[in-house]
């Protein structure tokens, strides 16, 4: 659920239950060393006992930057839980000279020794810093000695120039929080909206204006009379608390954390200057559009790639006699095979066009931007198209902000319409990375209304799994032969994880289908064709006296359910419809029965199908099983019933077969 907020100029609201947490750093309270579990959450391995975080807008030369100072503490049950241990602190840098400030870290380590609390500080020296890409940062450390009931405090300083950057607050995390805390003091001048995420309401909330009186410009005071063109005012204190939130654990199948958990997003709305002119940050779609038009490092870019992409079609390509889907097919085709994706995502071009065609690699908005110039200089008309990735979050369709989206695409409009992506040489050309699949995208162009482009994939992809088994009658063992066939997405995700590297193919599949002798792959760089694997070798049946057990499909279908809550409140997302198929012929030798045969399975509804089924003769059994997920996306309503097929698969394709030695 998201409910939206706007922040005014003044908002007085009386406190809801009781009053917000009071502590100090380096204070423990009476009992947090002592506690050994958390009661609301008994399996919980470790537990936040607070996060509290404050920003403030503070005086500088040319205004207002803004303060925001985190404090927070963990107790550890388990010192496995090692992801607790390191904290990375994310910061931005515009490129222009302007940047965030990471200042004043402190942390400390509680131990109990021999029943004495022992204290471990953070050595400032062992903070180091990551770059993440060219304008994100993050200062890291790592806590000193962990040990089985310790507790972590951290607390940091982040200073901002961007107004824009009102920093968020994340009120649930992958451990349950006793106690999470946000308080924003607000000044008069910057108006923002902001989303709530996940609840309806809050366990405390206040908002009350400071007593003490501020000015913005200059003032001077002589004999009691004030002179100057200062705007006197008063901060607009504004608090949320959340109590005992329960942690995030059901990650499988969503697009991103970050779409489910509850939390609190801010965006800045207004400006209103001292002087009571106001400017409107949320202008609209088809203004944005209008601004990345004229962006230098987006619809700018496109206009000034013109002669590059003209020198390459003249030169490199040969697209006389071809029709308008062809001539976009090879572009397209030139375009992931000539410039290599450095993985950065991005809608805003990194370099110069001239500096990509040398470089042959760059980000996203590089490569996107540039095969759209090329697909326009050879007359077809071609948009970009922004969109938000799935790590990145889902759109908030109503508030046109430029970080909502993050990524870049064309529109392709031929006879048939398509969209591309040149990021990616091993999908067909007219496919999308599956990281582009979240609702819609926006198509950049002039137009007065937003044209919004579904995102969605509803073609399943097939992974097909031929199996034959022969029993050896003197050491009872399995010669295997397996043939793996996937198309669609399916093959792109086995092309792209393996490269076709049969040692990689080797180390995966003996787990699941024993030793493997022989290997041989094809159609790696037929992407209009599946991609296949052969395998033959040799399988370790169980014995017990004088039966054997085998699994007719082996190791090959599911075997974990990675949907594990009795209920959750959002969709199953499995990115696109799939389905899975299996035949497998065992031949029996003479001198065996059959002593247990699996069960037979049939389901079909609007959600899925699901058969399996079974067949004995002469000799040779036979299993032919499959199981199809029919949708992309299932609703929460439906998450009941996609989970126990997802367990009915698992329990039924993986039964064993049981024969016996009669002489």
């Amino acid at each position: 659920m998201k409910i939206l907020f706007i922040i005014p100029s003044l908002l007085i609201i009386h406190p809801i239950f009781s009053q917000k947490m009071d502590v100090e750093f380096g204070q423990l309270s009476a009992g947090e060393m002592e506690m050994t579990h958390y009661e609301k959450d008994k399996e919980a391995k470790a537990v936040v006992l607070f996060d509290i975080g404050k920003s403030i807008f503070y005086d500088t030369d040319g205004g207002y930057d803004i303060r925001f100072t985190r404090h927070k503490r963990i107790k550890i049950f388990d010192n496995g839980e090692s992801q607790h241990t390191e904290v990375s602190i994310p910061y931005y840098v515009d490129g222009y000279g302007k940047e965030e400030v990471v200042k004043s870290i402190e942390a400390i380590t509680y131990n109990s020794e021999n029943g004495r609390l022992t204290q471990k500080r953070l050595d400032p020296s062992t903070i180091y810093e990551e770059q993440l890409n060219k304008r994100w940062f993050n200062k890291k450390f790592v806590f000193p000695d962990v040990q089985d009931g310790a507790i972590l405090e951290f607390r940091y300083v982040l200073e901002t120039p961007f107004h824009f950057n009102l920093p968020d607050w994340r009120f649930q995390g992958k451990i349950p929080t006793i106690y999470s805390e946000y308080t924003v003091n607000m000044i008069p001048f910057y108006e923002y909206v902001f989303l709530v995420q996940g609840v309806s309401k809050f366990d405390y909330q206040n908002s009350v204006i400071s007593k003490e009186k501020r000015t913005w410009g200059s003032v001077s005071e002589v004999y009691g009379q004030t002179f100057g063109n200062g705007v006197e005012f008063q901060d607009y204190i504004h608090t949320y608390v959340m109590k005992n939130v329960p942690a995030f654990r059901d990650e499988s199948y969503i697009t991103s954390i970050n779409d489910y958990i509850i939390k609190m997003d801010f965006q800045l709305a207004k400006f209103h200057t001292p002087q009571g002119v106001t400017s409107n940050i949320i202008s609209g779609w088809p203004v944005l559009n209008e601004t990345l038009l004229k962006h230098e490092k987006f619809g700018k870019y496109i206009k000034n790639s013109s002669r590059e992409a003209k020198k390459i079609l003249k030169e490199k390509l040969e697209l006389a006699g071809l029709n308008d889907q062809k001539k976009a097919e090879k572009i397209i085709d030139y375009v992931k095979n000539s410039f290599e994706w450095n993985n950065y995502y991005g809608k805003y071009a990194s370099q110069s066009p001239k500096d990509l065609v040398t470089n042959k690699n760059g980000n996203a908005a590089d490569i996107n931007l540039f095969m759209i110039a090329m697909l326009n200089a050879a007359g077809i008309r071609t948009q970009p198209l922004i969109l938000s990735t799935r790590n990145h979050g889902k759109i908030h369709f109503q508030y046109p902000f430029d970080h909502f989206t993050n990524y870049v695409i064309a529109l392709v409009n031929t006879n048939s319409p398509f969209l591309a992506d040149g990021t990616e040489s091993l999908l067909p050309y007219n496919k999308l990375p599956t990281r582009c699949f979240n609702e819609k995208g926006l198509v950049v162009n002039k137009d007065d209304e937003p044209n919004w482009i579904g995102l969605s994939n509803t073609a399943s992809s097939l992974e097909k799994n031929t199996i034959d088994i022969g029993l050896d009658p003197v050491t009872l063992n399995a010669r295997t032969k397996v043939f793996v066939q996937s198309t669609s997405y399916k093959s792109f995700a086995q092309r792209r994880r393996f490269k076709d590297d049969t040692i990689k193919l080797k180390e995966y599949y003996a787990s699941r289908i024993g030793t493997i002798h022989k290997i041989q792959t094809l159609g790696y760089k037929k992407l209009k064709l599946p991609y296949s694997v052969n395998f033959e070798g040799s399988y370790e049946t169980e014995k017990v006296g004088n039966t054997i057990v085998i699994v007719p499909f082996l190791h090959l279908p599911l075997s974990k359910n990675n949907l594990v809550q009795k209920k959750r409140s959002y969709p199953v997302d499995f990115v696109h419809p799939w389905e899975d198929q299996f035949e497998s012929r065992i031949n029996i030798p003479n001198g065996f029965d059959l002593v247990t045969t699996p069960r037979p399975y049939t389901l079909e509804d609007d959600l899925a199908k699901i058969n399996l089924t079974y067949d004995y003769s002469k000799g040779v059994f036979e299993a032919t099983g499959s199981y199809k997920f029919k949708k992309a996306t299932y609703s929460a309503s439906e998450y009941t019933k996609i989970k126990r097929y997802l367990d009915d698969i698992i329990k039924y394709f993986n039964q064993p077969l049981v024969l016996e030695k009669t002489n």
